[in-house]
């Protein structure tokens, strides 16, 4: 595992982290606490927690109470509904729960979603700042791709932007990256599996391509076939398609961590190795021509 500056805080996290959320069959505080021993001994170290039930929660502190509190990053993601608002009172319960069950004694980051900084009333606006002030929440983040988060970035009140990044991120993600960047902000990188890929195993078959003879003995009839398009995520020998979308996005230097999402020892086990690998030579290229591509037919579409 590779380590990166978490902004000025003066602590290195792990290049990859995890995003924990409810998900099937976890539904005791022995299989989080399995999980989050399971993603140390590959060297993570940065977990952000987002939960509803205790159930989590408990596991994930069973486990830190493990190791010592200064070796581990952990966020806690306040989330928001559409309907509803979020008071200081709210943002207090949050943290004081968060705090009680995973018995971290502080949080480095407390994020919250778009719905829940569109939820926030000026008072717990201004609690926020009370809450890094006093140590408690030693820096305030915000997650999403949005008009609300756009406008978050630069304010005072933020510190920390997580944000979608993958092979296929267009301008506009590419941009809010650099004014982040620009207004001083920590950047850490979520979703860099893109949806409508097709996933290792999956998709096309595998269809032998004749070979034609010349000089130089058998080759292939249609050696370009495939360029400019994502063919090459289920054709390099040696990765999975997961594999080569997270190496891609631990090239932007920009971040400090990229977030994933698992739930089996075996996955967090293989998707770590991802940091200490660097993409084949011509894959950097493949992807441009592939992401070049997609834009030019959306573009005649």
């Amino acid at each position: 595992m590779r380590y990166r500056p978490f902004g000025a805080t003066g602590k290195a996290v792990s290049a990859i982290s995890l995003l924990l959320r409810e998900a099937p069959n976890m539904n005791s505080p022995g299989a989080w606490r399995a999980l989050v021993f399971a993603a140390m001994e590959n060297g993570i170290n940065s977990f952000e927690l987002s939960a509803v039930s205790d159930v989590m929660a408990l596991g994930v502190g069973e486990a830190l109470s493990a190791v010592e509190r200064r070796l581990i990053f952990l966020g806690w993601r306040l989330r928001g509904t559409p309907a509803g608002t979020i008071t200081a009172r709210d943002v207090a319960e949050s943290v004081r729960g968060a705090l009680q069950k995973t018995r971290a004694g502080y949080i480095d980051v407390l994020m919250m979603d778009e719905a829940a900084v569109e939820a926030l009333t000026p008072d717990a606006r201004a609690y926020l700042a009370d809450l890094r002030s006093g140590g408690v929440c030693l820096q305030i983040g915000v997650a999403g791709d949005g008009t609300a988060v756009d406008a978050c970035i630069g304010s005072e009140i933020f510190d920390v932007l997580t944000t979608p990044f993958s092979l296929v991120s267009d301008w506009q993600a590419r941009r809010r990256i650099r004014d982040a960047s620009a207004a001083n902000m920590t950047l850490v990188a979520c979703d860099p599996f893109p949806a409508g890929l097709p996933a290792s195993g999956a998709g096309r078959p595998e269809v032998e391509r004749p070979l034609r003879r010349g000089l130089l003995g058998a080759r292939r009839a249609e050696p370009l076939a495939g360029m400019g398009t994502y063919a090459f995520l289920q054709d390099t020998s040696g990765w999975t398609s997961e594999e080569i979308c997270l190496a891609y996005a631990l090239t932007e230097p920009a971040f400090s961590a990229v977030q994933v999402e698992v739930w089996r020892a075996d996955a967090v086990e293989r998707l770590s190795a991802v940091s200490d690998k660097d993409l084949p030579t011509g894959v950097a290229a493949q992807i441009e021509m592939a992401r070049f591509g997609q834009i030019a037919t959306q573009r005649r579409a």
